[in-house]
């Protein structure tokens, strides 16, 4: 059963903030690349806030390993990144809403990088044909259902 660490809303907070005041000080003299560098690490902070494999949804082959796994980014790091250097202040929120970690074991790792282009979000776990656990509830997601994580948490 997934057990929240004590200071993970916090933490989240901090990183949601950090992460506005970065996008808030886009001028001329603030590289692009700096700031992606920095929404990349802040991005980490919110999904990592609970521990980096101590996370609510978990595949069905990582719920019982404590090695080889990885820590995954249910929507993928770079397409948030993009959307978030162009986004307006008020989207913002609803963006950092997609930052949902999954653990999975290395193997399935790799099975859902090759859906990485093409898919993003749940939908890749759906192609690669990785089974998750809501370890909050310990109820398997069905498929049809991904959509609606976001509303559980």
């Amino acid at each position: 059963m997934f057990k929240p660490h004590k200071q993970a809303k916090a933490r989240r907070r901090s990183a949601v903030a950090l992460i506005k005041y970065v996008l808030a000080m886009k001028k001329p003299d603030v590289l692009l690349s700096h700031c992606e560098e920095l929404l990349d690490v802040l991005l980490w902070k919110i999904t990592e806030a609970d521990g980096k494999y101590n996370t609510p949804f978990k595949s069905e082959g990582a719920l019982h390993r404590k090695t080889k796994l990885r820590h995954d980014h249910v929507y993928q790091r770079s397409k948030m990144i993009a959307r978030l250097v162009k986004a307006a202040p008020q989207e913002i929120d609803k963006i950092l809403r997609r930052a949902i970690a999954c653990t999975v074991m290395i193997k399935e790792h790799h099975r859902l990088s090759k859906f990485d282009k093409k898919y993003d979000g749940w939908e890749r776990y759906q192609r690669a044909g990785i089974q998750v656990m809501d370890t909050r509830t310990n109820k398997r997601i069905k498929m049809s259902g991904y959509r609606n994580l976001r509303k559980r948490e």
